[in-house]
């Protein structure tokens, strides 16, 4: 049972006096991304001296990269095995790092496999932790809150109904917004994106989007392809937009095209691409609540390995598995996982394309009015900061 006493912070022995060092660990893309973010709040605030794991985003961000993550990004519990290899050395690379360091902080951003082991160490060695958006154990292994509540000295949270589960186990939480109503916003006007992308005005948009890993594009594109093979049977002149995640090589993409199918391809504007499609079919993750936010009408696709699969329905303990539908408590947008009919997709994407936007309209509003409309980032900086403060006093 939790423990609903007052807030009981983690006994940190401090290792050394503020250094201004922070350290910051992402595991995938679009935890960098919000790492990239939180660096440019916290930078208002003072100037610290940014390390850790990361990649380009991190890097351009003046951050001292001590290992890149592409080596180490997971899909699945048994892509485990193919980058252990990986995973050790990033952990002896780090684990050295925090030891010469010593930072004043070490902030995890998402990756919690990888990061709870992280978080052990640095609070062994007496440096503060915080975790920004911490491990979902609503959705499975639950007692790693025991960890937590042990190891992570703050937990700054982005979805709304996490703050009263980490509360009720005495954990010292604060509830930041989700940094994606800041964020998620179209560069153009809807003309002049058409025009760009030369649509004409009443061509029927479908944007598509595999993944942001190779092994997801790998697996989703095929299926993909099919889906859209069987709506341009009964849909003329569909165009396909589909945003290149900023890792993805469109070569990649270009294997499983199929001749007969049209795609155009974006870079960078993956807002505007849902904000001005009719429907779009993304695989699982942080997109699926981008094109809620945009209020695109979905269809949720995600396929792993057959292990993994296996693994997660055990251990998973939740209902759906994209984030709006999470949040709504409600399936909003359909889901679709691991095994595909393709004519039952193609039979919902066509009712879809005619119903869609309206239909969901007052289900995406009350999503939105749950993630708040501060800017998540600042706060979450503002948090940091005075944390830092009660913790080494007025920074000099």
């Amino acid at each position: 049972m939790p423990n609903k006493s007052k807030h009981i912070l983690p006994e940190t022995k401090l290792s050394g006096k503020f250094n201004k060092e922070i350290v910051i660990i992402t595991g995938e893309l679009s935890g960098e991304i919000h790492a990239f973010h939180l660096i440019d709040e916290l930078k208002y605030f003072f100037n610290f001296q940014f390390s850790g794991i990361g990649s380009t985003k991190l890097r351009d961000a003046g951050v001292d990269i001590v290992y890149d993550y592409k080596n180490i990004s997971l899909t699945g519990l048994s892509e485990i095995f193919s980058k252990l290899r990986h995973i050790r050395d990033a952990f002896s690379k780090i684990k050295k790092h925090l030891r010469e360091k010593r930072p004043s902080l070490l902030i995890l951003v998402d990756f919690p496999g990888f990061n709870m082991r992280i978080a052990r160490f640095a609070h062994n060695l007496g440096i503060p932790v915080i975790y920004f958006i911490p491990p979902q154990i609503w959705a499975w292994r639950k007692k790693r809150i025991y960890k937590i509540k042990k190891y992570v000295n703050k937990v700054i949270c982005i979805l709304p109904f996490e703050k009263k589960i980490y509360e009720d186990y005495s954990i010292d939480v604060a509830y930041a917004g989700h940094p994606y109503m800041e964020i998620v916003k179209p560069l153009y006007t809807r003309e002049d994106f058409l025009r760009m992308a030369g649509i004409g005005g009443k061509a029927p948009v479908l944007t598509i989007m595999p993944g942001s890993r190779d092994n997801e594009v790998e697996k989703h594109m095929p299926i993909l392809m099919d889906i859209i093979e069987a709506i341009e049977k009964r849909v003329e002149n569909l165009k396909i937009l589909l945003p290149l995640a900023e890792n993805i090589d469109q070569k990649i993409i270009e294997k499983y095209r199929k001749e007969n199918i049209e795609i155009t391809y974006l870079k960078g504007l993956s807002y505007d691409a849902l904000a001005n499609s009719d429907l779009a079919i993304i695989a699982s993750g942080s997109a699926t609540l981008e094109a809620a936010i945009l209020g695109t009408p979905t269809i949720v696709i995600y396929k792993i390995s057959f292990l993994s699969y296996v693994f997660a329905r055990l251990l998973v303990k939740i209902n759906y598995i994209s984030l709006p539908n999470i949040i709504a408590g409600k399936e909003v947008f359909p889901e679709f996982i691991q095994t595909f009919d393709v004519e039952k997709i193609a039979e919902k994407a066509l009712y879809m394309l005619s119903n869609g936007k309206e239909k969901i309209k007052v289900e995406i509003d009350n999503m939105k009015i749950k993630l708040g409309k501060e800017n998540s980032y600042k706060m979450a900086a503002k948090t940091i900061v005075e944390f830092m403060e009660h913790t080494y006093g007025a920074l000099p």
